[in-house]
């Protein structure tokens, strides 16, 4: 390769520092007996004679006179060493572009082309100071120490000026095909040990431990109890031994199996033995890049890794594993080793091995800010599905903590929730139990409870100005709780206990404006309140009074359907909610309890009549604390005495169960002598048994739509609307709600003329 450069041309760079230095030389009356050399030949020189350069015969000889102006001497040695190296350097380029086009396609072709011309480029650096490596008389200008800076730092600059777009693409490809370098080892390795360990795949220039302290290391997490306003990227020295010593290691790696981190790949094809010696091949070519100052980005190509594989299939919607656990897992094993070739070195063991530390946790936030931007898409979602996806709210807790991203994530969830859930179109039980979701999640992201207030202020905003349905899906997720898994167990010393001036003040005080006045203490107690979901959604109410009122007339309505009179499940739903509350917040359904209670004794008692009706069974309601019982006219014509009673409805019941009433009531007044028995028949429910030709059902209905279905003998039998309203005597809004029910359960039909008839006989 040597002879190619022996016949180019000097160039304008070396001749006038040529022409000084023969001045100078005609003028100390010094005439040369032959020409100064040029670069290619000192350099043949240096490789085939290196003594030439020392004797008395050297080409050099007149350039060993230590009176020489260094001046002079410098100048035109660095001219002719950057005019033979941008000769050198603008050949090799050309001609490498040329198969680089032709193997465009191919990166295993172009990383092995990029590796000879960096070899190739490497000499010719090198060949720049080969002679200033002899040695010369004391004095000389050739021995500088200055000498030897300038021209390194000169070549160096040169060759970065010459590198073209297809160098640094190629760069790129080669440095990737070192990292599946390593991974090829890794498995190949795993093939034949059945224990697998990785501290072989480090470079030895950095490794200041070996073996299994090495993996311990580098597996440690450095960045877990640093000090505030600490710069993570640069720590010093002393602060970086501190860290290994108090941080600890993610030992959730050890666990994670490897084929969970480590993707199926059948590509690696050659032996242990040729992929060890492609490592060789991408370190050496690795510490060559670094001496000439063109290491790449390695953030850049890490980035594409780290895309590459979290859009895989088997992790890109995959929220039930810790993304954070497995990716480290990766980084740690594969990453770190192919970063201990890429990082340039110093030689000192120490400074080098702390250099490599800080890459490492750059590498670490890289992984993290990236897992970040692939998941905060799909936050909303993510919470909508927790509990399930708790690894990777536990993962967005290490992320937004680690990259103080915390304000971000809240403003990416605002506006999804915005956008996705605080609409006409969402119902409240959506809502809410979004709401919870959020609270649990944020609680865990950020255990200071610094962005969960603006969320929920957000959403309490949303539904006690626009929803009126807000109490009726908060009185029905506490009463599912104990069925739905959504609701974790709250200890004992976790129960939010709602206090006494809160239930008289008209709207629960909002967690919001608690946090403008003093937001310490409201963050203290928001992390208190956060813990108790069922807190959390009854502070959706408009008022404490309208979710006692709520849950009461609840309550009222299901013990009213309740059959054999079975009160356990509902004593103990409320004897939870009381937890919340100060003593008698629940007289009303304390007392419709007692109601059930007593009415069960009754109702056995007076079954003991043969002639009273099996099918009948009576609640005797105190009128007052029962739903409607407030608001009915006929409960203001009862005694003190006649708390048991309620007015009747207007609903007219059929005759059959008529007969069945006057029995039940004679016996009633056997056992309570001293009280007034009144039916309500629009209360309660009825369990009706219907036959068709093709099918049989047996539904328990309110007595609105019995008394409706009532009406339907046969097919032929057909009515109106309004003709079912003055039959049945209710409300037209209760006929069209029956109407409706019977119509879903496939009963009733309605034809074009507007008559409702029976589907079948």
């Amino acid at each position: 390769m040597l002879n190619m450069y022996s016949y180019f041309p000097k160039q304008s760079r070396a001749l006038d520092s040529i022409k000084r230095l023969k001045m100078y030389f005609e003028v100390q009356g010094n005439s040369e007996k032959e020409p100064l050399p040029t670069m290619s030949k000192i350099v043949d020189y240096c490789i085939k004679y290196p003594r030439l350069l020392r004797i008395r015969d050297s080409p050099l000889k007149v350039l060993h006179d230590p009176t020489l102006p260094y001046v002079l001497v410098h100048d035109w040695y660095i001219g002719i060493s950057l005019d033979y190296l941008e000769t050198s350097v603008i050949v090799l380029l050309e001609q490498w572009e040329k198969v680089y086009k032709k193997k465009r396609h191919d990166p295993g072709q172009i990383a092995d082309h990029f590796v000879q011309l960096v070899n190739d480029i490497y000499e010719c650096y090198e060949h720049t100071g080969l002679a200033l490596n002899m040695p010369f008389p004391e004095g000389s200008s050739l021995a500088a120490t200055e000498l030897k800076d300038k021209v390194k730092y000169t070549s160096i600059a040169l060759i970065k000026e010459k590198i073209t777009s297809s160098f640094t693409t190629a760069r790129t490809i080669f440095y990737d095909a070192g990292s599946n370098t390593i991974e090829h080892l890794f498995r190949s390795h795993l093939q034949t040990h059945a224990k697998p360990t990785f501290a072989y795949l480090f470079s030895h220039r950095i490794s200041k431990y070996q073996g299994p302290d090495l993996e311990y290391q580098v597996q440690t997490i450095l960045d877990s109890n640093l000090p505030g306003l600490v710069d993570v990227f640069n720590l010093s020295d002393e602060m970086l031994k501190e860290s290994s010593t108090k941080s600890f290691r993610n030992d959730e790696q050890n666990d994670i199996e490897i084929d969970n981190w480590l993707i199926p790949d059948h590509t690696h094809t050659l032996t242990l033995e040729q992929y060890e010696q492609k490592r060789l091949v991408f370190s050496t070519v690795c510490e060559k890049l670094n001496v000439l100052l063109l290491t790449p980005d390695w953030i850049f190509i890490l980035k594409e890794k780290i895309e590459a594989r979290l859009n895989t299939l088997l992790w890109k919607d995959n929220w039930t594993v810790s993304m954070v656990s497995v990716q480290l897992k990766w980084l740690h094993v594969l990453i770190l080793p192919w970063l201990s070739y890429v990082i340039p070195k110093s030689g000192d063991v120490d400074s080098d091995w702390n250099n490599f530390l800080r890459q490492k946790i750059k590498a670490e936030h890289v992984l993290y800010e990236l897992i970040y931007q692939s998941r905060i898409p799909k936050i909303f979602d993510i919470i909508r599905d927790y509990p399930t996806t708790k690894e990777a709210i536990l993962d967005f807790h290490v992320i937004a903590t680690k990259r103080d991203l915390l304000q971000d994530l809240q403003q990416k969830l605002m506006e999804e929730l915005q956008d996705r859930l605080l609409h006409l179109g969402a119902s409240a039980s959506d809502i809410l139990q979004q709401y919870i979701a959020c609270i649990q999640c944020l609680a865990i992201i950020d255990p200071s409870c610094g962005i969960m207030g603006p969320v929920i202020e957000m959403i309490e905003s949303y539904m006690k100005r626009y929803r009126n349905d807000a109490v009726q899906g908060v009185v029905e997720l506490i009463r599912d709780q104990e069925e739905d898994e959504f609701f974790p167990a709250v200890q004992e010393e976790d129960v939010y206990v709602f206090k006494q001036s809160e239930l008289t003040n008209q709207e629960t005080p909002r967690d919001t404006v608690i946090i403008k006045e003093d937001k310490p203490a409201m963050l203290r107690r928001l992390q208190q309140k956060s813990r108790d979901s069922v807190a959390m959604l009854i502070s959706m109410c408009n008022s404490l009074e309208d979710f006692i009122k709520g849950y009461s007339n609840k309550l009222g309505e299901v013990l009213l359907l309740t059959k054999n009179y079975d009160t356990d499940a509902e004593v103990r739903k409320l004897e939870l909610l009381k937890r919340h509350f100060p003593a008698h917040t629940f007289l009303r359904c304390d007392i419709m309890l007692r109601d059930l209670d007593i009415s069960r004794r009754l109702d056995k008692s007076i079954h003991e009549n043969k002639d009273v009706s099996e099918s009948l069974h009576a609640i005797i309601m105190s009128g007052f604390y029962w739903p409607g019982g407030d608001d009915d006219s006929d409960v203001d014509d009862l005694g003190e005495d006649d708390e048991e009673e309620i007015g009747l409805s207007s609903l007219q019941s059929w005759p059959e169960f008529e007969r069945s009433v006057r029995a039940y009531e004679t016996e009633f007044k056997k056992a309570k002598a001293s009280r007034k028995l009144k039916f309500v028949p629009s209360m309660g429910s009825v369990t009706l048994e219907l036959e068709f030709k093709t099918r049989k059902l047996k539904l328990d209905v309110c007595p609105e739509a019995a008394l409706i279905i009532a009406l339907f003998k046969t097919k032929e039998d057909s009515f109106t609307r309004d003709q079912i309203k003055l039959q049945v005597k209710i409300s037209k809004e209760k006929v069209v709600e029956q109407l409706d029910f019977w119509i879903k359960q496939q009963v009733l039909e309605l034809s074009a003329e507007g008559y409702f008839q029976l589907i079948e006989d």
